[in-house]
């Protein structure tokens, strides 16, 4: 088996320890996972595909700098997510749109990820419903569901408690229901990976 074929084959968390440990394949193979769910996630919170793009890239070159910071106590998701989520708010306090280059490309080798097998049925268009939602509201259901992350996972991404986290999801989950239909929204949970696949749509 090829190292890239190795690579492919570990957990997030086992490539971000060997990302700490110095292997730069490693890291690239978590930016390749990443890339573009994380541009999903980050799109209604700028102002211009553009713009997401440039976090992307931002969001990637902090952790690479910061990559012995990591914990491997904690799942490598959170600690992305959380990192994102602290850049957009640090841009949108200065009032700036963020489009200065940080030349990630130039230092890794990161493609877009290529497109996987199609989405359930209808799945799609859940997830163009649940981006016409407020940026909160699409924010955790999107980790709740297209990350599979826990409660606790999202309270420490967002910097909620738990109960408010519950709370926001049950109005995200209310709200897309009543855009497309409750049966339809019932779609939208943990159960499989496909919401990962809508990212590339």
């Amino acid at each position: 088996m090829t190292e890239t074929g190795r690579t492919a084959e570990r957990t997030d968390e086992e490539l971000a320890r060997e990302a700490r440990a110095g292997s730069r394949r490693s890291f690239e193979e978590l930016a390749s996972r990443y890339r573009r769910r994380l541009f999903v996630y980050l799109r209604p919170r700028l102002a211009s595909d553009e713009d997401a793009e440039d976090m992307v890239q931002d969001t990637f070159l902090k952790l690479f700098r910061n990559i012995d910071g990591y914990d491997p106590a904690y799942r490598f998701s959170t600690w992305l997510y959380t990192s994102a989520g602290r850049l957009a708010i640090d841009a949108y306090r200065k009032g700036i749109a963020v489009r200065e280059r940080t030349g990630l490309d130039d230092r890794f080798d990161v493609p877009d990820p290529a497109p996987g097998p199609e989405s359930r049925p209808g799945e799609s268009g859940l997830w163009d419903a649940a981006r016409t939602l407020s940026e909160d509201r699409f924010r955790v259901l999107w980790l709740r569901y297209g990350e599979d992350m826990a409660v606790e996972e999202i309270a420490a991404v967002l910097g909620r408690t738990k109960l408010a986290v519950r709370v926001l999801l049950h109005r995200a989950r209310t709200s897309l229901a009543a855009r497309v239909g409750a049966g339809t929204a019932c779609a939208v949970g943990p159960q499989t990976g496909a919401a990962r696949q809508a990212a590339g749509n």
